[in-house]
């Protein structure tokens, strides 16, 4: 059977809405770090970790679903090491013909504390990832559909089913300088082999390209009420880059708790400006973000906006000792 000439400009077209989605259309990555960089998974203080987030924008041109969950276990190799393993599940979809991703990636990094004060830890990591894209033929229209008449393009978004194979790597330096100062930077690497889609079992000669992601920050404790913390995230792949610039603050509710009131401005160059509101304690984290798109196409758009919601919530488990502890009788 021959493929219909439409297909090809379906898998471009897919490609393109899977890859500006992966990377470039999140805004705060504190919800889910490691999705930026693998290396991330397990940096985080308890036993568990389970994140989410959802994004609109652009009056719901493009949708985003993340959920995922991560787990920290000691290291068989040495006993300050530890290992952090995750899986992330992704759901996107774009444009008015519903174009769909659904990846899946599972996840690894290893973390390695040096010196005997530990406050400096190198962490790799990598990710295996899967993704399915597909698209609703239901949403399709033409003149011929219009008129009633059987459009062969149609088909085309029914045969629509590629999937791919991808692996990333990442490495992950964070340095806590003093008791008032930290600072970290990472560098990834996401879909090391660019894969080629495969479509009814048949390799496709569309490639999704490699994405270099690189990452800094710097947290200064200000005042015991008060801490800020700015951050850039770059990306590059095929040619295309973005600069997201951002300054997060934290603001402590109360001197004796965990509470704080979170907010934080950031820029995207060329793109939009951001605003982030929300909650931070030990264990949860909630955020809320609004992106004003500063482009051209802002004044084409009735709803030039974009909004993101995120949170993770981390558990810490009650380790039962083995042995019963000593209890010493003050009468003796």
């Amino acid at each position: 059977m021959k493929t219909p000439y439409f297909l090809p400009l379906l898998f471009w077209i897919m490609s393109i809405m899977c890859l500006s989605g992966q990377d470039i259309h999140m805004t705060d990555y504190r919800t889910t770090s490691n999705f930026f960089n693998p290396a991330m998974t397990g940096q985080f203080l308890g036993h568990y970790k389970i994140q989410c987030s959802f994004r609109t924008q652009y009056e719901r041109t493009y949708e985003q679903a993340l959920a995922g969950i991560q787990t920290n276990i000691n290291s068989p190799l040495n006993k300050k090491h530890w290992i952090g393993v995750g899986v992330n599940f992704i759901y996107d979809k774009s444009g008015s013909l519903s174009l769909n991703a659904a990846n899946g990636d599972l996840m690894l990094g290893y973390h390695m504390p040096l010196g005997k004060k530990q406050k400096n830890t190198i962490s790799l990591g990598g990710s295996l990832g899967y993704a399915s894209l597909f698209s609703d033929p239901n949403k399709y229209k033409s003149e011929a559909t219009i008129l009633g008449i059987a459009d062969p393009d149609k088909k085309s978004f029914a045969d629509l089913n590629s999937k791919a194979l991808y692996q990333s790597a990442g490495i992950y330096l964070n340095s806590v300088i003093s008791k008032k100062q930290q600072f970290n930077i990472g560098i990834a690497m996401v879909r090391l082999n660019s894969p080629k889609f495969t479509s009814a079992g048949t390799l496709q000669n569309i490639k999704w390209g490699s994405r270099l992601n690189l990452s800094t920050g710097y947290r200064q404790v200000i005042n015991p009420m008060i801490t800020l913390a700015p951050s850039v995230y770059y990306t590059k792949s095929e040619g295309q880059s973005n600069i997201n610039t951002q300054m997060m603050t934290d603001w402590k509710i109360a001197p004796d708790k965990s509470w704080n009131f979170v907010t934080g401005l950031a820029y995207r160059w060329q793109e939009s400006a951001n605003l982030i509101l929300g909650y931070k304690s030990d264990k949860l984290y909630v955020s809320f973000c609004f992106d004003f798109l500063t482009a051209a196409s802002a004044s084409i758009l009735k709803n030039p906006g974009a909004l993101e919601l995120g949170a993770y919530y981390i558990i810490h488990k009650n380790i039962i000792p083995k042995t019963k502890p000593i209890i010493f009788c003050p009468s003796l």
